[in-house]
């Protein structure tokens, strides 16, 4: 079979994965349709199609979907996923609905398919396309169930969309779909693949590496170097004649575009070597010989260029919101019985009641005053602030990208049980609070209320209930819009809202609720026959606003003036908080991959690619990996080398020194204290010094856990021994006052809670709760798992240093995640090893980075490999002391 080069279609759509790239689909929202219900819906009059596009047009928002039916009937709606467009009696409504797509190239064709699941006999669907309100294109579908399709060219970057039903019956569509057509031509192999021509000795060589296989959620590696594809008449046909310096990319048929990602598969006898991408680079032509100059490259959709700029004020932490008040501080500390009672629902499934959210004591500005034996703190929030565990941390981070993980580390219990801090660095309280109150209008009123043909405020009359006497807060009785005044207000609201058809003819009217510019809640069109009246009843949760946003309900008619607002009953729930702001509010500007990247270098973490899923990052330590992994093997590669010729070099670029640390915080009195103390060694940090057998290095190295700060943890006084808590404030030595001061983020372990032998301490309470009064207990986090340590402690830092709060343990950061693998490093037996050895495409297909490989009575790890089919491959081997 000999090697194989094979190319996808440039709009390859089979199958797909964040490794491979994103499909170019260009509808929103054309598989369930989650938005229809909530679009606008416009009645337009004939011709209804152009009237529609006439209306929308100057204000169309890109990627959406809008609705239009005609006046006499032809309705849009989903239903299970799926878009019903029901026509009217008479066969000459309409009704469809309308997309402005976005970044379309001009003079590209494009397909779109419809999945139809149900069709009328005298239903006809259709399909037109607008630049602007200009009619570009049209169809009409043919009427059958299953994929129908139409192609049109586009002539605008932005162009409209409108998909229509006309006719008596219904149409029910499954998904809709619009796509580039393919620029590959030449199908050679199922889903438009095509084998491309090569010259008879060209090899292509690949180039694999260690740190390709260790580092797949932040490495973008390139494998092949660049060589020449023939111009045969099928590579002329998959290039589509590029090297014609008269072709051009803004007209005519689709061509091959030398800028679009090309995916491939390079094959040997069979075996995949490679799958990545193809890039062109140039084409020449010398004395009459056409060639093509191309290289692969594997460009994976990192994690790290996924997350790109993202903060953790972009994971929305509602579900996290409750009151700020000593129960709940107290029920944090619960690992079972009553815990946190969060305010709304969790969303995101990985959150509970005992484990996310955590109040432990920290010394945050040190101000309290002693009297006796009480221990009386200013404020609540001197001494307790929230930290989230780093587990949820992670879960939250992959819910939002197109990856997920799986990792037997994070899931040890010692890790499940590390959080960090989400300080807000003020000295600000968090408001909370739960008022209600019910306020109705009375039977009939406002009499005067009638809907128009577009939404407009229904109203309430300021005659509140007899036994409820609170209006709605903020409602203004002129306007009848609500405007909220305190940041974070999330309001819940049950109605009741009766409407009456006072006309001769049937009508209908539909309701919706509008907060911050959004639709919340809508009814589709109920028709009401004459004099009929109809209630609308339901409840509308709307999540916290800004100062400033309203929140009003709306309705409508297909009729002005006919449509009377009768009976009317509001029950109104208000939450008004500011934690998830306060919660984002310093920690909100930490990066996600900042966090990631923190948590890699603390452990010395790996990331693997998952061989049966590319979409899917594996993550665990380093020796783990390397040293311990269940799933490596050791090869013997003793037959395959060739000792005619070999290179024996020790290990280049290795420094004398190595600094593990973490971040300093320059406010941080109590670091500050410790490392003048010492003769300027950094609590927490490791120096690793190569040793006399090494001294022919020179040079120092820094491996920093940013943005993680080491903390200090100390007893709260020297009177108070086994008050033992993390210290993080500033002080002030010109007036001697202490207070706290925006920190580095803090990696801490749940201790568990403690008790306080002979004093209580006691702090006021927000929000009107009950203050901490004389409490003994209060929950311990530290850097380490036992607090003083026992034997088997582990250390959260990197090394051992004197502690304030007992011995220091060997288990630390280095010890424990580092050693294994600089053991390796500086060893005066380890050798880098360059080697000619006879792999076969087998042997590239199965190899893992992990495995290790025996050669005359010694174990290798693999560094490097250059392979070219048909010949020896160089491999870069590592000795293993």
């Amino acid at each position: 079979m000999g090697v194989q080069l094979i190319i996808y279609p440039q709009s390859y759509e089979g199958t797909h994965n964040a490794i491979s790239g994103t499909p170019s689909e260009f509808i929103v929202d054309g598989i369930n349709f989650n938005t229809i219900n909530t679009s606008t819906q416009y009645v337009a009059s004939a011709p209804f199609p152009q009237n529609a596009i006439n209306y929308y047009a100057p204000t169309l928002t890109l990627n959406s979907w809008v609705r239009y039916n005609s006046l006499g009937g032809g309705i849009v709606s989903q239903t299970s996923g799926d878009i019903v467009f029901s026509g009217g009696s008479s066969g000459t409504e309409d009704c469809g609905i309308i997309q402005k797509l976005s970044n379309l190239t001009i003079g590209i064709d494009y397909t779109v398919s419809v999945d139809i699941a149900l069709v009328s006999a005298t239903a006809d669907l259709f399909v037109n396309t607008y630049n602007g309100t200009i009619l570009n294109s049209t169809a009409t579908l043919t009427q059958s169930v299953g994929v129908v399709s139409t192609t049109f060219t586009a002539n605008a970057t932005d162009q409209t969309i409108l998909i229509g039903t006309s006719g008596i019956g219904a149409i029910i569509v499954s998904s809709i779909s619009t796509q580039q057509v393919s620029g590959l031509t030449v199908a050679s192999l199922s889903d438009g693949q095509v084998i491309c021509d090569l010259y008879e000795d060209e090899d292509i060589p690949l180039s694999l590496s260690v740190d390709d296989f260790k580092n797949v959620a932040e490495k973008v590696q390139s494998y092949s170097k660049a060589f020449n594809l023939p111009a045969t008449k099928r590579n002329i046909r998959i290039f589509d004649q590029i090297f014609e310096i008269t072709r051009h990319l803004d007209g005519g048929s689709p061509l091959f575009n030398p800028y679009r990602k090309t995916q491939c598969v390079l094959k040997q006898d069979g075996f995949i070597l490679f799958e990545g991408y193809l890039r062109l680079l140039d084409v020449t032509d010398k004395e009459g010989e056409t060639s093509y100059n191309v290289n692969l490259y594997s460009e994976v959709v990192a994690l790290a260029d996924v997350l790109g700029d993202k903060t953790f004020s972009d994971i929305e932490f509602l579900e996290l919101n409750h009151n700020y008040n000593d129960t709940q501080i107290k029920n944090s500390w619960n690992n079972s019985g009553t815990g946190i009672s969060y305010i709304y629902p969790n969303t995101s499934g990985f959150r509970d009641d005992y484990t996310t959210l955590k109040y432990p004591f920290v010394d945050w500005n040190h101000q309290f005053t002693v009297s006796g034996t009480k221990i009386n703190f200013t404020s609540i929030t001197d001494i307790f602030r929230p930290f989230i565990n780093i587990k949820y941390l992670i879960d939250r981070i992959f819910e939002e990208v197109p990856f997920t993980y799986e990792s037997q580390f994070f899931d040890t219990a010692d890790f499940k049980k590390l959080y960090m801090d989400f300080n807000w660095g003020a000295d600000d309280i968090p408001i909370s609070s739960n008022p209600f109150g019910i306020f109705s209008c009375a039977t009939n009123a406002p009499s005067g209320v009638f809907a128009g043909t577009s939404f407009t405020p229904l109203e309430i009359v300021n005659i509140p209930n007899s036994i409820f006497a609170t209006a709605p807060p903020d409602y203004d009785f002129t306007t009848h819009i609500l405007t909220n005044t305190v940041n974070n207000t999330a309001y819940l609201i049950n109605y009741t809202f009766t409407v009456k058809n006072t006309d001769t003819v049937d009508r209908t009217v539909e309701l919706q609720w509008l907060a911050a510019g959004v639709v919340f809640d809508y009814s589709t069109p109920i028709t009401l026959i004459p004099n009929q009246t109809y209630t609308f009843t339901g409840g509308v949760n709307i999540p916290p606003l800004a100062v400033g946003e309203t929140v009003q309900p709306q309705f409508k008619s297909n009729a002005a003036g006919v449509i009377q607002q009768k009976d009317t009953q509001l029950t109104w729930y208000l939450t008004v908080s500011n934690f998830i702001s306060m919660l984002n509010s310093l920690r909100g500007e930490t990066g996600q991959w900042d966090f990631l990247k923190g948590l890699m270098t603390m452990f010395n973490l790996v990331t693997l690619p998952d061989e049966n899923n590319p979409n899917n990052i594996k993550i665990e330590p380093y020796a783990d990996v390397f040293l311990n992994s269940a799933d490596s093997v050791q090869l013997d590669w003793t037959e395959k080398i060739d000792v005619s010729e070999m290179k024996l070099e020790p290990l280049a670029d290795l420094n004398k020194k190595t600094i593990f640390k973490f971040v300093e915080d320059d406010d941080d009195y109590a670091f500050n204290q410790y490392k003048n103390q010492v003769g300027g060694h950094l609590y927490g940090s490791k120096k690793y010094d190569a040793g006399n057998e090494f001294n022919i290095l020179v040079g120092e190295d820094e491996i920093v856990a940013e943005p993680f700060a080491a903390t200090v943890v100390k007893p709260l006084e020297d009177t108070f021994p086994d008050f033992i808590t993390p210290a993080l404030y500033s002080y002030n030595a010109d007036d001697g006052t202490s207070e706290g001061f925006e920190n580095s983020p803090r990696i801490m372990y749940n201790n568990g809670v403690k008790t306080i032998a002979g004093y209580k301490y006691n702090a006021p309470a927000p929000n009107g709760s009950t203050a901490i009064g004389n409490e003994t207990e209060f929950l311990q986090f530290s850097h380490l798992t036992d607090v003083p340590t026992v034997a088997g402690s582990k250390d959260f830092h990197f090394g051992e240093c004197q502690l304030l709060v007992g011995d220091s343990t060997p288990n630390n950061l280095f010890n424990l995640y580092w050693l294994p693998y600089y053991s390796e490093l500086y060893n005066t037996n380890t050798r880098i090893m360059t080697i000619k050895v006879n792999l076969t495409p087998a042997d590239i297909n199965t190899f893992k980075f992990n495995d290790t490989v025996f050669l005359k009575n010694r174990t290798f790890r693999v560094n490097k490999i250059d392979y070219k089919p048909n010949d020896l491959a160089t491999v870069e081997f590592i000795l293993i002391p």
